[in-house]
C-alpha cells in the first residue's frame, strides 16, 4: 500500500512541474512601429493548388492554376475617379508616390478575367516596381520616373530587377484613351483587359508562376475575427501630406466599404503596414518635385508593424520582405491566416505622420 501511495504522489509531482504551461499575455494593440524580438522560425503550412492565390476562393479558373497574376499601375487624382474596374481587382495595394499623391497597384490572379476596360492607367514608381514583385507578377503601366540627380526612376528598377512589363509608352493593342470623360489626357489612358492574354503570349513573357518568387498568402478556412478589439471604422493615413482611406464595416456583407474612390468599393481583409520612407526632391520642368520611396519596399528587405482586420475586428502584426517576398506574422512570428476575400493593403509612413486608426 505504501508503495502504491508513493507511486501516486510521485505521478501528482511531475504533473505539477511538467503539465502546467504559463497563460499566454492578452494581444496588444497600441499603435508602434517597434518590430518583433522573436527569433523563432516562422510555422509554414502547404497550400491547396487549385484556389485563388490571392482570395483563397475555390472558385477560381483551373487553366489560371500555377499562373502569373498581373499587377497594374492605377491612378488616384480626383480626374481620374471613379477609375475603371475599382471593384475588380483580388488586391489593392496603395501609398503615397510624390507631392502627396498616392498610385494603386491592382493585382489580379487570372489575367484572363480583367476587365475590357481598366485604368486610368499610370506610369511606374520604384516602390511599386518592388510590389509587383512580390508576387511574381507581370507588370502593366503607362510609362515611367527616370533618374535624376540622386532618384533612380521607375524604369531603372524595371531594368535593375528584369521585372516582366507591359508598357503604354511602347504602344500596342493592349492600351488606348477614354473619350467620354472630359479631363486632361493623362487621365484617361485605359487598359483593355481582355487583349491580355494574347500579348503575353505574342511577347512571350513567362506564364509559369515561381512560387519561389511568391508571397504566399494563408486563409482560414471558416471566416474569423481578426482579433480581441472592435474596429468598426478604420483610417490609414499615407502620410502628413497624403490623403486618407477610410474603410467602413458592414455587418450586412461582413466587409469593410469604402467611397473614398467615388465609387462603393468592399474588402474582406484590410492589411495596413508601417513602413519607413524617404522623400527625395530633384528638378522637374522648371521647378522641383519630390518622390516617395517606401524602404523597405525599395530594397526589397526590412520589417516592421501593421494592422489586420477583418469581420468588424483587429489586430495587431508583423511583416517582414525578405528576399521580395513579403512575410505576415503574429507576435509569436508564426504566419497569419487571413479569411477568404478581396484584400486591401495600405502602406504608411512611419517616419512622415502616417497613421493607421480605428
Amino acid at each position: 500500500m505504501k508503495k502504491i501511495f508513493s507511486v501516486f504522489l510521485a505521478i501528482i509531482l511531475i504533473t505539477t512541474l511538467f503539465g502546467c504551461k504559463k497563460a499566454e499575455a492578452p494581444e496588444t494593440t497600441t499603435e508602434t512601429t517597434q518590430t518583433a524580438t522573436t527569433t523563432t522560425q516562422p510555422v509554414t503550412q502547404a497550400q491547396p493548388k487549385d484556389i485563388n492565390p490571392l482570395t483563397g476562393s475555390k472558385k477560381f479558373n483551373p487553366k489560371a492554376i500555377g499562373r502569373r497574376p498581373v499587377a497594374i499601375s492605377i491612378e488616384n487624382q480626383p480626374q481620374a475617379r471613379p477609375q475603371w474596374g475599382i471593384t475588380t481587382p483580388d488586391i489593392i495595394i496603395e501609398g503615397e508616390t510624390e507631392g502627396g499623391i498616392s498610385r494603386m497597384l491592382w493585382f489580379y490572379a487570372d489575367y484572363s478575367k480583367v476587365p475590357d476596360k481598366v485604368g486610368p492607367v499610370r506610369s511606374a514608381r520604384p516602390s511599386f516596381v518592388v510590389c509587383t514583385e512580390l508576387f511574381d507578377s507581370i507588370f502593366i503601366h503607362w510609362g515611367g520616373s527616370h533618374n535624376n540627380k540622386n532618384y533612380k526612376g521607375g524604369y531603372t528598377y524595371i531594368k535593375k530587377h528584369g521585372v516582366d512589363d507591359l508598357d503604354g509608352m511602347k504602344g500596342g493593342k493592349l492600351f488606348g484613351r477614354d473619350k467620354t470623360r472630359s479631363v486632361a489626357i493623362e487621365h484617361r489612358g485605359i487598359l483593355y483587359g481582355n487583349r491580355i492574354p494574347s500579348v503575353i503570349k505574342e511577347k512571350k513573357i513567362r506564364k509559369k508562376l515561381n512560387e519561389k518568387k511568391f508571397s504566399t498568402l494563408y486563409f482560414n478556412e471558416t471566416q474569423q475575427n481578426a482579433g480581441k478589439r472592435a474596429a468598426p471604422k478604420v483610417k490609414c493615413r499615407f502620410s502628413s501630406i497624403s490623403g486618407k482611406r477610410t474603410f467602413t464595416y458592414s455587418k450586412k456583407n461582413k466587409k469593410y466599404h469604402t467611397t473614398d474612390w467615388e465609387k462603393d468599393v468592399a474588402f474582406k481583409n484590410l492589411i495596413l503596414l508601417y513602413d519607413e520612407t524617404k522623400y527625395i526632391t530633384v528638378p522637374y520642368k522648371g521647378s522641383t518635385t519630390t518622390y516617395l520611396n517606401y524602404q523597405s519596399l525599395c530594397n526589397g528587405k526590412g520589417e516592421g508593424t501593421g494592422y489586420y482586420a477583418s469581420n468588424g475586428t483587429v489586430r495587431k502584426i508583423y511583416w517582414k520582405i525578405k528576399k521580395k517576398k513579403l512575410y505576415l506574422r503574429d507576435k509569436n512570428n508564426k504566419n497569419i491566416k487571413i479569411n477568404k476575400g478581396k484584400s486591401y493593403i495600405g502602406l504608411a509612413s512611419s517616419n512622415h505622420g502616417g497613421k493607421i486608426a480605428f
